[in-house]
């Protein structure tokens, strides 16, 4: 073998050790550190849909009005409404038209003055058009008031002759109380509205009037407005049963990593939350829903919280995304915010999201409870939270590229009957999940690149390269031969020399 081919084998033999354990040790030791959160993280999401809330609107008009309140306090609102009479009362459109006359809710609270509306003369007379028309005549009702003035009255206008002809009718115009209606305007408004007359006019409202809390809100305007309204309605019958109304909201939220020690991320997170129907803080309508600015504390390697490390008003636990090299055989207990707690998380199947390799992870609970309740005036009922969330991940860095989210907060009766709180059913928008695709393709092309494809490259390379080494080795040996010594003459001493 020569001294170069030598040298060439040791050189090929120290470098494939080299990249055989450089392979090793970046696989097994340097690589680790790559799988963290990058310290300059900054993400935002956004999602859009609806949030479903109690309409606090109706809720608080009842509260600030003293008539209502005490009726719900009272617990007569139910007896009150599964009165037939009543009942549809309340329901007849008319009532609208009533209350907002002021003439006839005066009229309302003196049933004596209603007796001439019940006589089958006036009944008569209010439904002859032209009769009515010239009792619309100031003059007119002058005259009548005036016995002398009949017969020139008469005369002058036919239509009211054949109607002072009539004892019956006759007797009903020289009637004080209803001279009285027709000088108020009220009969005027009564006839333009056939459907306010019959009301008025029911005898089933006689009966109404005589229950003290219809009464009280017929004395109280504001408050017989508020109860026209069915949401009203649905309150009064049970309180429990609060109405609901449904906004379209926005979702804004962003995590920027402000410092780290070793492991432990600090990360400050913003939301924002938009009401789409007016383009404001839905924070306005709801203080549930203000602007939150808040530091989150993770491990960046396994993505937990770490609640020892936060303050106990925002402290979180379990998983703050899911870590990386997520497996399908594991349940992962994520934190949700609405629940206040964290629930399991479990993989339901492969899919794609815009064109990456995904898995979707869902958590379904019912019935988890919240450990609030409704206020007293309400009945004081539990809640709790059902969820169906369904998060696909991509699986190698653990990230979330998409979610749709559908939770809900109910009170729940003995019965086991759900009255709505709230509920939200949203989505991350199409740009949120392009630019969350976008980075968890660059962070699993970065774990292929220096997890798989750089220490496996640098082993096999280098193991190819011992092999390499070896062949070289045994193939020179074999090349050579055996190598042969020459034989050694024999030595002639000096005697011999001498001889010669």
């Amino acid at each position: 073998m020569t001294s170069q081919t030598s040298r060439i084998i040791w050189v090929v033999g120290i470098l494939g050790v080299i990249l055989l354990g450089f392979g090793i040790i970046w696989g097994t030791v340097i690589f680790d550190r790559f799988e963290r959160v990058p310290d300059d993280l900054d993400r935002t999401v956004d999602i859009e849909g609806t949030y479903t809330l109690v309409n606090t609107s109706i809720t608080d008009s009842l509260l600030a009005n003293a008539t209502l309140s005490a009726l719900a306090a009272s617990g007569g609102a139910g007896d009150l409404l599964s009165d037939p009479a009543i009942a549809g009362l309340l329901a007849n459109p008319a009532l609208g038209d009533l209350v907002s006359n002021p003439a006839i809710l005066g009229l309302l609270a003196d049933p004596a003055a209603l007796a001439p509306l019940a006589n089958p003369a006036v009944t008569g007379l209010l439904a002859n058009a032209d009769a009515m028309a010239a009792l619309s005549d100031p003059a007119v009702l002058d005259a009548l008031a005036n016995p002398a003035a009949l017969p020139a009255l008469a005369a002058a206008n036919p239509t009211l002759g054949a109607l002072l002809s009539d004892p019956a009718i006759l007797g009903v115009l020289a009637d004080p109380a209803f001279g009285a209606l027709l000088s108020s305007g009220v009969v005027t408004a009564l006839v333009a509205s056939p459907d306010l007359m019959a009301l008025v006019t029911d005898p089933a409202l006689g009966a109404a009037l005589a229950n003290p809390v219809v009464s009280a809100l017929l004395a109280d305007p504001a408050a017989l407005a508020l109860v026209l309204k069915p949401e009203t309605q649905q309150i009064l019958a049970n309180p429990a049963d609060l109405p609901t109304v449904t906004i379209p909201v926005r979702f804004h939220r962003t995590r920027v990593a402000t410092g780290t020690d070793g492991d432990t991320m600090f990360i400050n997170e913003k939301v924002v939350t938009t009401n789409l129907a007016d383009n404001s803080d839905l924070g306005l309508l709801d203080p549930r829903f203000a602007p939150t600015d808040l530091t989150l504390v993770v491990d960046r390697k396994t993505k937990l919280y770490l609640p020892e490390l936060m303050e106990e008003a925002v402290r979180r636990t379990d998983q703050w995304g899911l870590p990386f090299h997520a497996q399908k055989d594991t349940t992962y207990k994520t934190w949700i915010a609405v629940a206040g707690q964290a629930l399991p998380a479990a993989f339901v199947e492969e899919d794609e999201t815009n064109g990456l390799a995904t898995w979707r992870y869902v958590v379904d609970a019912k019935d988890v409870p919240l450990g609030v309740s409704d206020p007293p005036e309400a009945g004081g009922l539990p809640w709790v939270f059902d969820t169906v969330t369904d998060v696909w991940v991509e699986p190698d860095t653990g990230a979330a590229v998409d979610a749709i989210v559908r939770d809900t907060v109910s009170a729940v009766a003995p019965d086991g009957t759900k009255y709505l709180r709230f509920a939200n059913d949203f989505r991350y928008t199409d740009a949120t999940i392009a630019e969350l695709v976008d980075e968890a393709r660059d962070g699993k092309d970065t774990l292929t690149l220096y997890g798989t494809y750089l220490p496996w490259g640098s082993s096999i390379v280098g193991a190819v390269l011992l092999f390499a080494t070896l062949g070289l080795y045994f193939r020179s040996r074999q090349t050579l031969g055996p190598v042969s010594v020459p034989a050694e003459e024999p030595a002639t001493t000096v005697a011999e020399d001498n001889d010669a």
